[in-house]
């Protein structure tokens, strides 16, 4: 059996715990969560699925080295020492990219070329040649991450993030992340059998994500390229036979996902996203507005409202959210998220949970809302 190897996965701030979960149910060993990341243990095999299967990761980095280092002299001895030429050839391509959070090192740039010109400078002086930089597909390309004086040297396994799942075909701007949209479905606890809505869905990514959960495929089942496809070990093989059985564990669905949105064009776009990802079975998309929509009951609400940062909104609009959700919206659950801190309390509504996360840069509050017919203490009677 093959060594296992230590892997970091990152996330988003707030998903970490989700994350572990889906790390759990993938048999990884020794799983511990860490900020915005989670780091567990495994072979290739199981590399290669968490590219394809986790849903609240943005990439997986392999650690090859960790050291102590405080000068550049240090840091540069030090990524000399590895056998870069056991990882790529002096024909191949790389990229460094680096994440500093140190008083001994304080800008990235400087760290991503230092490690450049170690790496550059082996190959020179064993081959006389030297591999290029490519910042868009490289051969290699290697993450440092530096706390203080300790240095992660990393693998990116995954390429570009994986929320990019694929199914963006235009330059439609999407405002909410598709991991944290998966995270927030996750968390929601939705348990298949109510009816999954969107009201404000736009470009469809809530009800996209709530797809791919619902009939159990890879969120990234259709992504062309990963990483790990252009290093000197890749087994095209074995992840061809590791996505042919993820194929095979797609389950069927009979529940409904809904989105609705009041932009035609917002409507269009969501449609061609949903035939993307072949899920024209199963979610249903229209045009209507949120205000006047007669709403249903017995359904849970997932939507992410305009934020005056990207979107002018009138000032009472969130107070007409708390109200239209009370009037149209009984024995429902609604999970809302934005960055609209102030105005979300004018929503009029007590939430049953508050939850810190990050869209991007913007810190949100994702609060859920169980809604009644009456008081809930009235309404927890009759349900004896």
């Amino acid at each position: 059996m093959e060594n296992n190897h230590d892997f970091i996965a990152t996330t988003m701030f707030g998903l970490e715990d989700i994350l572990q979960k889906e790390l759990i149910e993938l048999n990884a060993s020794n799983i511990k969560t860490g900020n915005r990341c989670v780091y567990f243990q495994g072979d290739q095999n199981l590399m290669y699925r968490a590219n394809i299967k986790l849903r609240t990761a943005l990439k997986i980095l392999k650690k090859i080295k960790i050291f102590k280092a405080k000068k550049e002299a240090e840091l540069y001895k030090h990524i000399s020492r590895i056998k870069w030429y056991n990882l790529l050839s002096d024909t191949d391509t790389l990229s460094v990219s680096s994440t500093v959070n140190s008083k001994y090192f304080t800008h990235s740039n400087h760290v991503s070329l230092v490690v450049k010109d170690a790496i550059v400078d082996q190959f020179r002086k064993k081959t006389n040649k030297r591999p290029s930089i490519n910042l868009k597909n490289p051969n290699l390309n290697i993450h440092i991450h530096i706390s203080n004086n300790y240095c992660t040297v990393s693998l990116n396994s995954s390429g570009d993030s994986l929320h990019k799942r694929g199914y963006r075909s235009s330059k439609f701007h999407a405002p909410i992340n598709e991991v944290l949209a998966a995270g927030i479905i996750l968390m929601s606890n939705w348990d298949m059998q109510k009816t999954l809505i969107d009201p404000m869905c736009g470009s469809g990514t809530f009800i996209i994500e709530a797809g791919l959960c619902a009939i159990n495929r890879a969120p990234n089942i259709y992504r062309k390229n990963f990483g790990f496809q252009n290093w000197k070990d890749y087994n095209h093989t074995m992840f061809k036979k590791i996505k042919s059985e993820i194929i095979k564990q797609e389950i069927s669905f009979n529940g409904n996902i809904k989105g609705y949105d009041i932009s035609a064009n917002a409507i269009a776009i969501t449609r061609q996203h949903i035939e993307n990802m072949n899920l024209n079975k199963i979610v249903q998309v229209s045009g209507t507005d949120f205000f006047q929509n007669i709403g249903e009951s017995n359904s849970i609400l997932i939507f992410n409202p305009p934020y005056d940062k990207r979107i002018k909104i009138k000032e009472n609009y969130y107070k007409e959210i708390g109200d239209t959700l009370k009037q149209k919206h009984t024995n429902t659950s609604a999970w809302l998220i934005s960055s609209e801190l102030e105005k979300i309390k004018t929503i009029g509504l007590k939430p049953s949970r508050k939850i810190k996360l990050f869209n991007g840069p913007l810190e949100c509050r994702l609060l859920k809302y169980e809604l009644y017919k009456g008081s809930k203490k009235i309404n927890k009677s009759q349900n004896g």
